[in-house]
């Protein structure tokens, strides 16, 4: 009999990572290790307390989360697969509440984000940042807070008996985020979509000739974003995914950035999930780079 995997994740019961988990799992025992924030979630893995983790590191909305690529890189974790979920993110608040009582609304700051249009058209209502978008749910329950609702998911709108004031309160309701496993394994060898590293600058090698590149090898640009520098004045890395289908395109990729790149970090070699939009519906990924940055050099 297979043994139960623990899971750390982001959140708690009824949490988007919990549904993502199960997702990713879908044919293994799993229990969850919820974890306040994404480095306690790294470090959760990286204790060996947990066997995989579960991070959110984009949203078509919001844009991708790119702390959480150098998480991955401090603590040497690769990822080794992903899945996009579709969003439900649901305002609620105490039993007999109705709209025009609350006055704050409450939740993880990228769910804000991804609310902000409905949030800013309810006039007099200001917002507070949580951890988690479930637990918010929990602490309004639990400590009958009236006056305040908590954007979260339906399942957490049931799970703690609140009332569902609106619908999907999102930017958009095709609202998805990328979630990725975790593990402290190194990256496997044969995949078709890689998620990378680079050094900035990067001696002989600007986004030109890194297109020439992808093209060469019959690889899709994903994404391409500099990580934000934890020293000021330093210049930060870039943080670079591409798929193909074939997993021959993306090993002889890896082949060429030896000779331009030697110091790139692989963060993951994992198979591709199918993207639910096309590209230039993800917020953030290679749009606002290419315009204000023609060159890595």
């Amino acid at each position: 009999m297979n043994r139960t995997l623990k899971i750390a994740i982001q959140g708690g019961p009824a949490s988007f990572h919990e549904t993502a988990a199960k997702q990713l799992f879908p044919s293994s025992a799993i229990s969850t290790i919820s974890c306040a924030s994404f480095p306690e979630l790294c470090q959760t893995l990286e204790s060996g307390l947990a066997d995989f983790a579960v991070m959110a590191v984009q949203n078509s909305l919001a844009g991708p989360l790119l702390p959480n690529y150098r998480l991955m890189a401090e603590y040497g974790l690769s990822v080794t697969a992903e899945r996009w979920l579709l969003l439900d993110q649901t305002l609620m608040a105490l039993p007999g509440q109705k709209l025009e009582d609350i006055k704050e609304i409450w939740s993880h700051p990228i769910a804000l984000l991804q609310c902000c249009d409905f949030i800013q058209s309810q006039a007099g209502v200001t917002t507070k940042e949580t951890s988690d978008t479930a637990d918010t749910a929990r602490i309004l329950k639990e400590e009958q807070i009236a006056g305040v609702a908590a954007i979260a998911s339906r399942k957490a709108a049931e799970l703690y008996g609140l009332d569902v004031l609106n619908e999907n309160v999102a930017n958009d309701v095709e609202n998805y985020t990328r979630f990725v496993v975790l593990s402290r394994q190194q990256p496997k060898k044969l995949a078709n979509k890689a998620t990378l590293l680079l050094p900035y600058p990067v001696v002989k090698f600007s986004l030109e000739s890194l297109l020439e590149k992808l093209n060469k090898c019959q690889l899709e640009l994903t994404m391409l974003q500099p990580l934000p520098s934890t020293n000021p004045g330093q210049p930060a890395e870039w943080v670079l995914e591409m798929e193909g289908d074939e997993t021959a395109c993306i090993t002889q990729l890896l082949a060429l950035l030896k000779s331009v790149a030697p110091k790139h970090k692989i963060l993951g070699l994992y198979p591709k999930a199918e993207a639910p939009l096309p590209q230039d519906r993800l917020a953030g990924c290679l749009s606002d780079v290419l315009k204000a940055q023609p060159e890595l050099v």
